[in-house]
């Protein structure tokens, strides 16, 4: 057994007494020193009254006069007129002092009819009496040096200090001896406990004059014989448990009254991120506010709860989570148990079935009206008409091949989003990438008298990525800019800035007011809905675009000068 307490204990009872001794030495010395002093204040009053006949009747008042009443009073004699102005002194030229009525012992004499004060002598180094008192209509002041009172009080303290000093000698040898001893018998109870704690119940525990001791001996010896069987019992209770937790699928976490997480399943970390989640309060574990509000609920209530919210990290996930307390004795609150429940496939499912209903119906709404508005025109008689006909059926076979492309683009955003189209990552020659959008799109950029250019820095010839979405991505995005520019052109590739790798379509198109962009990847958000629609877009492009490069871990960034073009820059 370490020394360290013992040590520590025995310091600290030498201080104690260390103080203890300073606290007496003082207490004692200031009582004697102000026992000396009052006495010699009593015996300076009785020295004034002795000379103050002398001064009364003595119309001189000189320093002479002092000088001759020292002799008699035995001590420095000083006069002092009722102003404060010296008149005589026995040590010095009186005519060269200052103004004595701001001194304390004339200021309580003024009070009091007489006064005292001690104060150090800067000239001699050591300490005076000063004793004033009223007599007549002048002070006569005595003043005594109190060195011979301090010696006498220092001598007393190095008796105190040697009396003291003795005894704590002999203290501490006592103390040091029953020190010793207590620690020898701690010592054997730490080695007996340290061996229950490592399972090793074979010992026994027999002390030898230990008093007090034994009882604790006897209670350790009586100990040992069950802790073998609560230790197998724990430990088998633990393996089931950890074997039950393993085996959840969600999360699970068990926290104390004070909301700190004391266990958890194995799946929370896959729910919460990779991080240690024991001996951590909940609300840095689960970042989420109406997580936090349904375990405020539950603990004001009493009552179990049950939630759905959204979490951000490690991914998003949305969750259903019910809380419940539980209490090992009555009314008194234990702790609670959470378990987390994955809905974000239904949560996704439902979203999109709104979704789909949603933007359908605002989407098709258009075309569907041409449709149905043309095909009555031509039941009604336009059919007749060989001229209008022809045009009346362009017209419906465009809006179906309108819808038809809306649904397209539809299941594809779904796909993604759902997780069916899935991005495998490979080596892809950009190159390659590049003559299958040329080969798409370089007729349609030439209808329109536009150049279509490929610039591919030679430092990414390739690039790990899912070839056939890379495509349409690349496909989508120039496209898009094709149908926004009327004069120049479209060039596409890959470049590198400062170090940022980054695929890039740029045009000299019209460009993108800047009030659009923060909006430009929503479905189905269009700057100019007239012109889109006219031109056949869905409104879907870009989002299609969004959520490929997101699968990809990439992010894009959109930057435009309304009249001069409009540049996407795809961080790879």
């Amino acid at each position: 057994m370490k020394k360290g307490i013992f040590r520590r204990i025995f310091l600290i009872y030498s201080v104690l007494l260390m103080l203890s001794l300073v606290l007496v030495e003082i207490y004692i010395t200031s009582a004697v020193r102000e026992s000396y002093i009052e006495d010699l204040k009593k015996d300076l009053a009785v020295r004034i009254r002795l000379i103050s006949r002398d001064v009364l009747f003595n119309h001189k008042n000189n320093d002479a006069v002092c000088r001759a009443l020292k002799e008699k009073a035995g001590a420095r004699v000083t006069v002092i007129g009722a102003e404060g102005k010296v008149l005589c002194d026995s040590d010095g030229d009186s005519s060269l002092m200052e103004n004595h009525l701001d001194r304390p012992e004339i200021k309580q004499a003024v009070a009091l009819g007489h006064g005292a004060a001690v104060r150090h002598s800067d000239t001699l180094q050591y300490d005076f009496l000063y004793f004033a008192s009223k007599t007549g209509p002048n002070f006569i002041r005595l003043s005594m040096p109190l060195k011979d009172i301090n010696s006498t009080v220092n001598i007393l303290r190095i008796k105190i200090i040697g009396v003291v000093s003795f005894a704590l000698i002999i203290t501490v040898v006592f103390v040091v001896w029953q020190t010793d001893h207590l620690r020898r018998l701690l010592k054997q109870v730490t080695d007996l406990s340290r061996s229950l704690a490592r399972g090793d119940i074979s010992k026994r525990l027999f002390l030898e004059d230990a008093k007090e001791f034994e009882e604790i001996a006897e209670n350790l010896n009586e100990m040992s014989v069950s802790l073998q069987k609560l230790i197998a019992q724990h430990e088998e209770e633990e393996k089931r448990l950890n074997v039950i937790l393993k085996s959840i699928p969600d999360a699970l976490l068990i926290m104390d009254h004070k909301g700190t997480v004391r266990l958890s399943s194995s799946a929370s970390k896959e729910f919460f991120g990779n991080r240690e989640i024991t001996g951590r309060p909940f609300i840095e574990v689960v970042r989420n506010r109406e997580f936090s509000e349904l375990v405020s609920k539950v603990r004001s209530e009493n009552t179990s709860g049950v939630a759905e919210f959204k979490l951000d990290y490690p991914e998003e996930r949305h969750l259903s989570v019910r809380v419940s307390p539980f209490s090992y004795k009555e009314n008194v609150l234990a702790g609670y148990v959470a378990v987390f429940h994955d809905i974000t496939m239904a949560v996704r499912l439902e979203q999109v079935r709104k979704d789909f209903v949603a933007n359908v119906s605002h989407e098709i709404k258009t075309p569907v009206t041409a449709i149905k508005g043309f095909a009555e025109t031509l039941l009604e008689g336009a059919l007749d008409d060989k001229g209008n006909a022809v045009n009346f059926l362009r017209t419906i076979k465009s809006n179906s091949e309108r819808i038809n492309s809306l649904v397209d683009d539809l299941m594809t955003i779904s796909k993604i989003e759902l997780g069916v189209i899935r991005i495998e990552k490979m080596n892809a020659r950009l190159d390659e990438v590049a003559e299958n959008v040329l080969a798409m799109l370089q007729d349609k950029a030439a209808a329109k008298g536009l150049y279509l250019r490929v610039s591919i820095n030679p430092e990414l010839s390739e690039i790990n990525a899912d070839r056939n979405r890379l495509i349409q991505i690349l496909t989508n995005l120039v496209d898009n800019s094709i149908k926004f520019t009327e004069t120049g052109g479209v060039v596409f590739g890959a470049e590198i800035d400062n170090g940022n790798r980054f695929l890039f379509v740029e045009d000299t198109g019209i460009g993108i007011p800047a009030k659009h962009l923060p909006r430009l990847c929503e479905r189905f958000y269009r700057v100019d809905p007239a012109r889109s629609r006219k031109m056949g877009g869905t409104g879907l492009g870009l989002a299609i675009v969004k959520h490929l490069v997101r699968a990809h871990g990439w992010d894009m960034r959109i930057e435009s000068v309304y009249g001069k073009g409009t540049k996407i820059k795809i961080n790879i």
